[in-house]
C-alpha cells in the first residue's frame, strides 16, 4: 500500500530490466506501469531538454509532482497517481507542441491501467525503456 510517491527517491530504485525481477520484488502491474510512465518521462526529458528548452518547464513540473493518498491500495493508487500527473502537466501542453506530443503519447500508457493488454506508446518524444 502506498501513501505517497516521490519522483526523485522512488525512481532511483526503478531500474528493472525484466519481469522476473519485478515478480521477485512483489511489484504489482499498476506500480510497474506507473514507474514505467515516470521512467519514460524522465528519459525523454533527459534526452531532449537540450534540444527543446520548453521541456525544462515540463521537467520542473514532473519533478515537483507528489501524490498523497493515505490507505489506498496499489490497484487504486497508481492509476490515480498517473491521472493526477497527467492533469498536473496538461496546462503546459498549450505552451509547446513537444510537451503536447509527450502528453498525448503518455495517454496511451495511462489507458493500459484499464486494459492491461493495450499497447503502450513508444516513439520519438516519449522514450521506451
Amino acid at each position: 500500500m502506498r501513501d505517497e510517491f516521490d519522483y526523485d527517491e522512488d525512481l532511483s530504485f526503478s531500474n528493472f530490466d525484466d519481469d522476473e525481477e519485478d515478480e521477485d520484488l512483489g511489484i504489482t502491474f499498476e506500480e510497474d506501469l506507473y514507474l514505467m510512465i515516470r521512467e519514460k518521462l524522465r528519459d525523454t526529458l533527459q534526452e531532449f531538454k537540450g534540444q527543446y528548452p520548453m521541456l525544462k518547464k515540463l521537467e520542473n513540473a514532473v519533478s515537483s509532482f507528489k501524490v498523497n493518498a493515505k490507505n489506498t491500495d496499489d490497484s487504486k493508487f497508481y492509476p490515480m497517481a498517473a491521472k493526477l500527473l497527467s492533469e498536473h502537466i496538461k496546462p503546459l501542453t498549450a505552451e509547446s507542441e513537444e510537451i503536447e506530443e509527450i502528453y498525448d503519447n503518455m495517454q496511451a500508457d495511462i489507458a493500459r491501467f484499464k486494459n492491461q493488454r493495450a499497447h503502450g506508446f513508444e516513439g520519438d518524444l516519449y522514450l521506451s525503456k
